[in-house]
């Protein structure tokens, strides 16, 4: 029996055995501690990913995070730098070049270097003034030549006032001007008009011009200001009190209108054209006596007579030519002389200045520049 029963179990085993080989790897069943194995390397595996997976996390979170303080801490800054320096240096580019230079090769390549900077000290190494210094110069000698009138003169207009120049003295100015200015400056064809402007002496460069003369017409303008002074209610009379006070600051403003504005004639008030005279006359006979003489001329009154043919033209040509301009040069040569005295001065003035020279007429005020000052002016060294 006993031995029946070994059999069987050895039987048994065998036939399980035998199962176990016939049945696919797949379906095998595994033994417990091999599956205790892999189930351990397993759960060592999925931790080593976790572990990689939150590394990158992290790693990717502290990228993003330095690369935004980046941006905005640094890179933003610098770059809104850099804009800034470039709009300043294109701004200067467009005040030098202007209207027909728009699209010079030059003003182009400036613009080009600009636009392609990719740094402050790139943007800061383009000397904008010294590239167009050459093409603002020669654009406007060329015009000279160009714009000239009859007389070689040409209209130099500055900062928006004219001045009338001859061709050498335009072009002295256009070689010696620094660039800002020139940007500032046009060159057109002379186009003037002969105005008539009365004057008192102080305005008529104190009278000590004459025809064909050089002067230069400024305006000065005195600025008032107006203040009011309003008393809140009283508690007596319940009123309200408004005073105005005007305030003279003194604030003088001088505007130049034009320059290089030739004097075509002077007329001095005839109040200034009287001589009285007394003076002593010998008289070579027996008894030597001595006769005193009132004498009384009136210029006025021997212009009239001239023109009428009463006078001999040539016994009077020469007291009463240039007369006035005589009286004038006796009297800055003696320091006295008459302060009261009006002019009326015939003018060449560009045609675009005459409505503010006829609207200011009562503060415009007439210099002779150095450079065509008349032969009496001498400026020592």
């Amino acid at each position: 029996m006993k031995s029946d029963k070994i059999k069987n179990k050895i039987q048994k085993s065998l036939n399980e055995l035998r199962k176990y080989l016939e049945t696919d790897d797949n379906n095998k069943p595994s033994l417990h501690k091999k599956h205790k194995f892999n189930t351990f390397k397993k759960d060592t595996n999925d931790e080593k990913e976790e572990l990689i997976t939150g590394i990158v996390v992290v790693a990717v979170i502290l990228i993003i995070l330095f690369s935004t303080c980046y941006y905005f801490l640094v890179f933003s800054p610098q770059m809104q730098q850099l804009q800034e320096h470039k709009t300043e240096k294109t701004n200067q580019l467009n005040s030098i070049f202007k209207d027909d230079l728009a699209n010079e090769a030059t003003r182009q390549a400036l613009q080009s270097r600009i636009d392609s900077a990719s740094n402050i000290e790139e943007v800061e190494q383009i000397d904008v003034e010294s590239a167009a210094y050459p093409v603002i110069k020669n654009k406007l000698l060329t015009e000279i030549e160009e714009m000239k009138d009859k007389y070689k003169r040409v209209d130099v207009v500055i900062n928006n006032a004219s001045t009338i120049m001859s061709l050498d003295n335009a072009t002295k100015f256009i070689e010696t001007a620094p660039i800002d200015e020139l940007a500032n400056t046009e060159i057109r064809k002379v186009d003037t008009v002969i105005v008539p402007v009365t004057i008192n002496r102080k305005q008529a460069a104190s009278g000590l011009i004459s025809e064909n003369n050089i002067v230069d017409i400024y305006t000065t303008q005195s600025m008032m200001k107006t203040e009011t002074n309003e008393n809140t209610t009283t508690n007596d009379t319940n009123t309200t009190e408004d005073n105005t006070t005007t305030v003279d600051e003194n604030n003088n403003t001088t505007t130049k209108i034009a320059g290089g504005s030739q004097v075509i004639s002077i007329l001095r008030s005839k109040d200034a054209g009287e001589i009285d005279s007394n003076y002593e006359v010998n008289k070579n006979n027996t008894n030597n006596t001595t006769k005193s003489e009132d004498i009384n001329v009136n210029i006025e009154e021997v212009l009239k007579s001239k023109s009428a043919g009463v006078y001999d033209e040539k016994e009077y040509n020469l007291l009463l030519e240039k007369y006035g301009m005589r009286l004038a040069n006796y009297e800055r040569t003696s320091n006295i002389g008459d302060l009261e005295c009006q002019y009326i001065i015939m003018l060449e003035v560009p045609r675009d200045s005459v409505d503010m020279i006829l609207s200011n007429m009562d503060n415009i005020i007439l210099t002779i520049p150095t450079y065509n000052a008349p032969d009496w002016v001498k400026i020592k060294q």
